[in-house]
């Protein structure tokens, strides 16, 4: 008998007989596994960021899975002590990847004379007392105030892969944004050359040959008059990207102080939610996502009233 605050494990579907009903959700699979729980307690693990669906951290207790889906479900005294060396959620780790759910307000990296704490600084130090010969890689960054996943590499060959893996564009990076006005139109591709101004913000120029390429592709998932919340996958990744190209589109990103006239009163509203790469030694395709923050959830559900 498993118990909700018992070990942690993973789960497999038991085979469906022929003829019978193969749709289910997650709630389903987690009273097969739990039969004496409650749905409250159910939903307070989901909230715990306890469940996974074949890695990822489940959505909500409704989304759909498949027969084949592993599901697992983590102890709570767990994962107390395996974040208990880090301020933020260890997503993903083995022996070549570590992949991080990155708060706002916290640099990726900098200089060797920047006195800022860092997430790269953090994790640094968590290998070294975990995994002394880890050799920590970086591989990508997210902009300071921006929050979500970061994936940085443990040894050589690791980064030598993901490296490869972010120059061919065969990452997959998949952001939310809540906007400022509705996205006209709804859906569509951002392309353009970026350029870093001496004061470190960043703007399109129309020379040929200046700045970067980028290119971002959006879609709008919910229009609420004043704000939208929007769906942007990376072509490319450059400094302040999606920020540019959204405001320089007449929708910048909510509480961003660089690019949205209006004041700021809260977090930048932009997370990194899916990553997917290849495992750098077995080259299993690998995905990771996370929910929206509460912050979120909070401004939408205010909107929709």
């Amino acid at each position: 008998m498993f118990s909700p605050c018992g070990h942690a494990g993973f789960f497999t579907k038991p085979r469906v007989a022929a003829g019978a009903k193969r749709d289910m959700i997650l709630l389903d699979r987690l009273r097969e596994l739990f039969p004496n729980a409650k749905t409250q307690t159910l939903k307070r693990m989901l909230e715990a960021k306890r469940i996974r669906v074949n890695g990822s951290l489940a959505r909500a207790l409704k989304q759909a899975i498949e027969p084949t889906d592993q599901i697992e479900v983590t102890d709570r005294a767990k994962t107390s002590h395996e974040t208990a060396a880090l301020p933020f959620p260890i997503v993903h780790e083995d022996d070549d990847v570590l992949v991080i759910d990155k708060p706002p307000g916290l640099l990726t990296s900098t200089n060797e004379r920047e006195k800022r704490p860092t997430a790269l600084a953090m994790v640094r130090e968590y290998l070294a007392k975990k995994s002394p010969r880890a050799r920590l890689g970086l591989i990508h960054r997210l902009d300071r105030d921006a929050s979500g996943l970061l994936v940085s590499s443990k040894n050589p060959a690791a980064f030598r892969s993901l490296k490869s893996q972010f120059f061919e564009h065969s990452v997959l990076r998949v952001y939310h944004a809540i906007v400022s006005g509705a996205p006209n139109p709804q859906s569509g591709r951002i392309e353009s050359r970026l350029v870093e101004l001496p004061d470190g913000k960043v703007k399109s120029t129309r020379r040929a040959k200046a700045g970067e390429r980028a290119i971002s592709d959006y879609e709008t998932i919910e229009s609420l008059g004043q704000i939208a919340l929007v769906r942007v996958t990376l072509e490319t990744g450059k400094k302040h990207q999606i920020r540019v190209h959204l405001s320089e589109r007449g929708w910048p990103i909510v509480n961003d102080a660089l690019y949205n006239p209006k004041p700021s009163r809260g977090r930048l509203m932009l997370i990194a939610t899916t990553l997917e790469f290849d495992q750098p030694r077995t080259r299993k395709r690998m995905r990771f996502e996370l929910p929206l923050p509460k912050e979120f959830d909070d401004l939408l559900r205010v909107h929709r009233k």
